[in-house]
Order: structure tokens, then C-alpha cells, then sequence
């Protein structure tokens, strides 16, 4: 996922931290069980692929492709182009991308053996009374039996192979080509190849003990023009459904995101892609589609992916060229936030300021309520939203669509004006939690303060002119005292939202499972961008990545970012009895981060953009080590 910058909703121009995203999912069991779809989503976190900040000065390897178009490529009036299914109405929709760079070949590579041999382990970099090996890290602590020990990626930025076997073209590939669109220039035409390469990837991410691999599959793969009314290529269902039965035969679990972003960019140039509501039929069609292809093969799916960076990238440059008829950059965002949303809790900066409390439960209700409190607790809006926004930025729920984000009333019909619709084949829905979610799914990167507006909230609330309004506080990622750092520093890249934050994960934790209990909760992304990663040419000093594994344990302000967070997971299981039952490194290799490109490395593995050829970092092997000690057969 990340590469997340500033939150870009129009009416909070004001800089922001983004927060810790939500993953909107349901559970598969031996047959299709329930998913949600929902009608008009977005995404999270504060990327969105447009920002107003400079970027750092950067400088890239000579093995990294940089095959941007110099001239933007102009976007057809919504509504403007045909729907034509033909050959030559794909190329139309293509023509809007321009030239795409073709990867260096077109078969799936077949590993010449299944075992892996892992490198010798690397040398300690500090003495063992200051950093225990991952192996000595809370020895006498086990994951619980069944834990998922799991990498991320998601198709857009690892697959590459971007117009092959029929692909249509997605909203990233155009963005890819326009002027800033992605800050170092590069596109994901071909990036890791993993769509031939994933046989490989597989292998040697199984050698490494991983048991589960979040993966997405792309929309305009299975329906390059999107729309229910066309043609399914069938290439992509044979394709995914080999990468599924690969992963089974190797010993990890499929763990599938429907949507990560890479809305068709025909429905975009259609009708204006998620800011409008004939989104919700072809969705609809497409999960159904899915679902028939993969039934009982799947067992864990996630429906959208962070949803507010998505609807962030809707209502600002360059996506806001494709908004649908009658909405504009201010009302985008809530349009297409209708359903999903970006999960963060929150602190309070100031504990001694009641404004600054009042802040952290607007926080928690405009970035996880909106989308957590209609499907585990309420089946409406936070109060808090409905007091501050009208129902012409947020369309109200009916008392059936209440009872129907419930699940109370067993599967609704399907309508194009339902804000969420269950698809489902059984009645097997685990309903011992309120809600109609099968889990609870996070993306959990980081925790951050949060504090009310310098004039006030009150003051805030009655002026809509004020850039922080309707959410009306701020995040802070430094203390109210003498201005200390929540936690290191990752690459400038990344500094506008991330930290390594381990010590209020705990609380973090056990706060969303207070707010929003569930029976199972899956922390289904978590990462660290490696500083200055992206200036190293020397392959020793690349796969050091000290920041993510380097130092101890028991120095919890420490930059050893995935240790330190598994130790406070297995934590959150055994003294605070939060039901996590699975965590997923993003990400298995380095890959396009969106607006940052291929600059911004959080990959536990490098990968050489010239030879495609990966190579483990110190924390694949740490990783590795963890998992083999703390995970039970």
C-alpha cells in the first residue's frame, strides 16, 4: 500500500498526518460466505498520489526504469467515450495512457526447484544484552494456533505486464503519465514482474515460513472495460486462479483484496468512476465474477483496501478531471467515502486540554467510524458526522439500509441507491459480534497525537471556511512538552505520515477492539520505509535495512520497526485478550508506492529493476526467525 502523503480532502487543505487505515473484508468459509460491496468507496491514508509539497531531492539507481511520458496525456469529457467492447474501443480507452513500456517477456517462469536455500544468517549488529535476536524476543509468548504470518502486496504495484493478455488500463496507469502524478517519474508498466514472476516469488517467500500472502486482484484484468455489460477476460480468471492454487500448494493462504485502488479507467472516462453511483452494479458484477471463479479456494477476502486515500485521490489532481456529473472537488470525497474508511485512533496532544479529547473523538469518528460504526456497532453514521455534515455531503442511511449493514434481515436485494450490499451464497455468517463483518481488519502503521484547532472546535464547527472543517482537529507528530518525536523517522519520502510508533500499539490495539469488538482482527498491513534506501547502490549496505530490524526489543523508542511491533502484538493477544489472528508485513518486495514510484523502499525484499532479480533483506530473515520460534504448529 503506502507512499501516503497529506490528507487531500478539498476541505482540509491544512497538512495532516494521515491515519491508520481500515480494510473493509468479510470471511469465506468452505463455500461463499458473505462480502461486502459496497456502493460508492475510497481510500486511505494520506496519499493519494497528489501533493502540493515539494519532494525531497532524490536520486535513483541506474537499474530503476523511468519511462514517464514528458507531456500529459488529455482526459476525454465523462461520458464522452463510447462503450465499445471491441478490440478497437480498448486501444480508445489505451490511447488516454499513450505508450506503455512491454516487460522483457511474456510466459510464467517456473522455478527449476521448490527449495529455497536462505542465506547464512547476517552478523549481530549490536551486543545481546542491548538487541535480542528475534528468536530471544518474548521466548515463553506463542501466536495462537491458526496465526496468519503473512506478506502484502497488491497488483497495481507489484505486477508489471501492464497491457498483456488483455489487461485493460486503470486509473494509476494514466496518472502514472501526468506531470507530478508520481514524484520520481516512474510508472508500474513493468516494476516486479511478479504477474509472470510469481512462482518464484512464491517459492522463496514459502522458504521463508510465511504461511499467508494479502494479495489484490485487478479489476481491469478481469473486466478491461469494467462495466457488468462486457466482456470477462478469461485469460486473467485462468491466471489468478493458477496464483491461487500455486499459494495452496505451497503451504500459504490466499488472502484476496477485491479493490486496492486501481479503479478501470474506463469507468472513470464512463461515468466518473466511484463518484458515481452506476459504480455500484459493475462492482457488484465484478465481485460476483470473483467470487464464482474462486469459491471455497479463498478463504479470507477484504473488499476495498483503505478506502480514504482512494476517495482523497478522487476530488484532487489529477483524478478530479473524471468526476462524475454534479460533483465537484468538495463533495468528492464524501461521495465516494459513503462506505469504507481509513482507521485511526488517536491520542490526545494535550492532556490537560478538554478541546484536545474532543478532537481525538471527532478523529476517531471521521477517519474509523464512518466506515467501523455501520457494520460492527450502530449501523449508522457517527453522531458526531451527521451533526456536522448535511445530507447533501453525507447521504443518509434508511432504517433498512441500518438493518442492512447489520445483517439483521438476513441477504438484501440489490439496488442501485443501497449504500451496502452483502453478496452471499450460504447463511453461514458468524453473527456472535454485532455487525455484519465476519473480522476486523488494520492497517497499523502508526499512532499519532491529535489535537483541537488553535481558535477552538466550537469556532471551527461554525465556520466551513476553515481549512480544518467538518473534522475540525489536527495530528501532531511531536509532543506537547519540549516537542519530542512520537517515534523515528522514516525516509523523507514518508515523513509526512509515518513513524515507527510501537509503544502506544498496545492501547491502540485493545482501543479498537473496545470500540468496535470483533471475534478475530487481522493487522493486514504494517511496514517501514528504509531511509535513504533509495541512494544506496552497494547491494550489503541495501539489504542491511537497520531501520525495520536493527536494534532491540527492549529499547522500545528503538527504529527496529517490525520486532518491536510483533513483540507488542503477541502482547495485545496474551495480556490485553485482543483476538489477533493474523499480521502481514507489507510489503514481500520493494514495489511502486503510488505518487512516490519506486523510490520509496519498504520491500523486505530488494529487487533489481534491470534483472528482476530479488534479494533478501536482513528483515525477511528476521522476520523469518520470529515467526519459526513464536508461531505453534
Amino acid at each position: 500500500m503506502p507512499a501516503r502523503r497529506s490528507s487531500v480532502f478539498p476541505s482540509i487543505r491544512k497538512k495532516l498526518g494521515s491515519g491508520v487505515p481500515l480494510n473493509i473484508f468479510s470471511q469465506m468459509s468452505k463455500a461463499l460466505i458473505a462480502s461486502f460491496v459496497l456502493q460508492v468507496v475510497g481510500i486511505s491514508a494520506a496519499s493519494s498520489g497528489i501533493s502540493t509539497a515539494s519532494s525531497p531531492t532524490t536520486s535513483l539507481t541506474s537499474s530503476t526504469p523511468t519511462s514517464t511520458s514528458s507531456s500529459p496525456v488529455p482526459f476525454p469529457p465523462v461520458g464522452s467515450i463510447p462503450r465499445d467492447f471491441s478490440p478497437k474501443g480498448l486501444e480508445q480507452l489505451w490511447d488516454l495512457v499513450g505508450p506503455v513500456e512491454a516487460p522483457p517477456f511474456t510466459t510464467t517462469r517456473v522455478p527449476t526447484s521448490t527449495k529455497v536455500i536462505l542465506p547464512s544468517p547476517p552478523p549481530p549488529l549490536y551486543p545481546s544484552f542491548y538487541a535480542p535476536a528475534p528468536a530471544d524476543i518474548l521466548p515463553t509468548l506463542k501466536f495462537p494456533p491458526g496465526f496468519k504470518f503473512g506478506v502484502a502486496t497488491a497488483a497495481y504495484q507489484v505486477e508489471g505486464a501492464v497491457k498483456n493478455e488483455g489487461k485493460g488500463p486503470n486509473v494509476w496507469d494514466w496518472n502514472s503519465r501526468q506531470p507530478g502524478g508520481v514524484l520520481d517519474n516512474t510508472t508500474a508498466d513493468v516494476v516486479d514482474l511478479q504477474y509472470f514472476l510469481y512462482k518464484e516469488d512464491v517459492v522463496r517467500t514459502a522458504a521463508l515460513g510465511v504461511n499467508a500472502h494479502s494479495f489484490s486482484i485487478s479489476w481491469a484484468r478481469i473486466f478491461p472495460f469494467g462495466t457488468a455489460d462486457s466482456p470477462v477476460n478469461q485469460q486473467a480468471i485462468d491466471h489468478y486462479s493458477d496464483l491461487i492454487d500455486y499459494h495452496i500448494q505451497n503451504g500459504i493462504a490466499p488472502v484476496v483484496t477485491l479493490f486496492h485502488w486501481d479503479t478501470p479507467l474506463a469507468l472513470a472516462a464512463y461515468y466518473g468512476g466511484f463518484t458515481s453511483p452506476q459504480v455500484v452494479d459493475d462492482f457488484i458484477n465484478y465481485a460476483k465474477t470473483v467470487f464464482a471463479a474462486y469459491n471455497g479456494r479463498v478463504q479470507t477476502w477484504y473488499t476495498f483496501n483503505e478506502p480514504r486515500v482512494f476517495c482523497s485521490q478522487t476530488a484532487g489532481y489529477p483524478f478530479n478531471v473524471s468526476l462524475a456529473p454534479g460533483v465537484n472537488s468538495t463533495t468528492a470525497p464524501y461521495q465516494c467515502a459513503y462506505n469504507v474508511g481509513l482507521l485511526y485512533r488517536g491520542i490526545p496532544w494535550r492532556s490537560n486540554t478538554s478541546d484536545d479529547a474532543l478532537a481525538v473523538e471527532r478523529h476517531a469518528a471521521f477517519r474509523i467510524g464512518v466506515f467501523a460504526d455501520p457494520f460492527y456497532t450502530t449501523g449508522d453514521w457517527p453522531t458526531i458526522m451527521t451533526d456536522t455534515l448535511p445530507p447533501e455531503y453525507l447521504p443518509r442511511f434508511t432504517e433498512q439500509e441500518k438493518a442492512d449493514n447489520l445483517g439483521r434481515f438476513g441477504s438484501p436485494p440489490i439496488h442501485p441507491n443501497a449504500l451496502l450490499h452483502r453478496y452471499r451464497a450460504t447463511a453461514e455468517l458468524d453473527h456472535r459480534m454485532t455487525g455484519s463483518a465476519d473480522f476486523f481488519a488494520i492497517d497499523s502503521y502508526r499512532e499519532q497525537w491529535i489535537t483541537a484547532p488553535e481558535e477552538g472546535i466550537d469556532a471551527c464547527l461554525s465556520n466551513p471556511s476553515d481549512p480544518l472543517w467538518p473534522e475540525c482537529h489536527s495530528v501532531v507528530m511531536f509532543d506537547s512538552n519540549a516537542g519530542w518525536a512520537a517515534g523515528i523517522s522514516p525516509d523523507p519520502l514518508s515523513d509526512s505520515w509515518l513513524q515507527a510508533t510501537p509503544n502506544t500499539l498496545r492501547s491502540y490495539l485493545k482501543g479498537l477492539q473496545t470500540r468496535w469488538p470483533t471475534n478475530k482482527m487481522y493487522v493486514s498491513e504494517f511496514g517501514f520505509v528504509e531511509p535513504f534506501e533509495e541512494l544506496r547502490t552497494e547491494i550489503f549496505r541495501i539489504t542491511e535495512d537497520v531501520a525495520r530490524t536493527g536494534k532491540p526489543f527492549n529499547s522500545m523508542f528503538s527504529a527496529d520497526y517490525f520486532m518491536t511491533y510483533l513483540g507488542q502484538i503477541l502482547l495485545s493477544i496474551h495480556e490485553d485478550g485482543v483476538p489477533i489472528m493474523g499480521a502481514f508485513a507489507w510489503a514481500m518486495v520493494d514495489n511502486a508506492e503510488w505518487n512516490d514510484g519506486l523510490s520509496a523502499k519498504f520491500g523486505i525484499q530488494y529487487v533489481n529493476y534491470t534483472t528482476l532479480e530479488r534479494t533478501y533483506k536482513r528483515s525477511a530473515l528476521s522476520l523469518s526467525e520470529f515467526f519459526k520460534t513464536h508461531l505453534q504448529d
